[in-house]
């Protein structure tokens, strides 16, 4: 899903990932006394409000993605999107580098670089033309026989809308922002708030268990992944790893040290997960066992599920299962507070 993605599909990815160049050693196959102590784990509190703040984030946010432009009918204002095509002439001779047809342009933003423009189209309703008469900025076009020149603009405007925001979530948005994994409203909801839930007690049972160690090779595999993960998307965009670390503020030293944490807190919760999931002998059976598989294929866009398991692992479904049930378990010992 694009909006909301649950526990149990992102760690099926880390665990995949894993499982792809892991061999055929079974993972985080370890007494887990060695490296944490579970804290409580029952009972922890969620608050429902909590729960209802992120169900409605969410759902503004899919109602967002499906605002349109509507033309206002009126003259334009601050916000507005203005779509207007300009003619223009300097010292009465056509400057052809400052004609621009079917411009699109968010009033307030100064995105036609010339002010007077951006004051001019301030208050145009749709059909509406003005003349407009300013100094030509040095180097706006980079012909010396326009820039620093008077011209005179005439100005058409042919679309001044606004994006309008639907009130209402429809079957259809649920549908075409999950990729009809959910294709109703109250399907989607229930699944929502379930997840949310998870997630917020997880944090809490998190936060409860000390972590004493971790496996080493567990967390070299996941920093060795995250940072091939970085190295290839610099590489699309022809940059190095020093030069995408800049762009997040950070030396190459200080963004390798954030990744290797990064790795560590992936292990420390994936050895928090099996030890709750060992605790409790959480452990799926070949129904449970089918419906990761079946999930799995339609996150991934597998057709044919012998391709898919050649791909992820059968260790890879069992951990992901692992996953799902602990995460189940933790929200049905979660006690709701206002």
């Amino acid at each position: 899903m694009k909006n909301f993605i649950t526990m149990l599909l992102v760690c099926a990815l880390a665990l995949c990932m894993l499982a792809s160049c892991g061999g055929s050693d079974k993972l985080f196959d370890y007494n887990y006394d060695e490296y944490l102590s579970l804290g409580t784990y029952k009972g922890v509190e969620v608050s429902a409000s909590a729960i209802d703040e992120e169900v409605q984030a969410q759902i503004d946010s899919i109602l967002a993605s499906n605002a349109k432009d509507v033309d206002t009918g009126k003259a334009s204002v601050e916000g507005n999107k203005v779509v207007y095509t300009v003619n223009a002439t300097v010292g009465g001779a056509e400057a052809a580098d400052l004609a621009k047809t079917d411009v699109s342009v968010t009033l307030g933003t100064g995105t036609t670089g010339l002010e007077d423009l951006d004051a001019a189209l301030l208050g145009m309703a749709k059909g509406d033309t003005k003349e407009v008469t300013l100094t030509v900025p040095a180097d706006h076009t980079g012909n010396a026989d326009i820039d620093g020149k008077e011209a005179v603009l005439s100005v058409l405007v042919t679309s001044v809308t606004e994006k309008v925001t639907p009130e209402t979530l429809t079957d259809e948005m649920i549908a075409t922002a999950t990729e009809n994994l959910y294709t109703t409203v109250a399907d989607y909801t229930v699944y929502l708030r379930s997840a949310i839930k998870q997630n917020l007690a997880w944090n809490t049972v998190l936060a409860n268990t000390t972590f004493t160690d971790y496996p080493k090779k567990e967390a070299e595999m996941y920093y060795d992944n995250y940072l091939a993960s970085y190295q290839n998307t610099a590489a699309q965009y022809g940059m190095n790893l020093e030069s995408m670390a800049s762009m997040y503020g950070m030396t190459l030293d200080a963004f390798q040290n954030n990744l290797a944490q990064q790795a560590i807190a992936q292990v420390n919760q994936d050895m928090a997960m099996f030890a709750l999931a060992e605790k409790e002998n959480l452990v799926a059976d070949e129904a449970k066992l089918a419906e990761i598989r079946k999930e799995m294929m339609v996150y991934y866009g597998y057709e044919d599920e012998a391709a898919m398991m050649e791909a992820v692992g059968e260790d890879a479904i069992e951990q992901s299962a692992a996953y799902d049930m602990v995460m189940e378990f933790v929200e049905a010992n979660a006690v709701e507070v206002e």
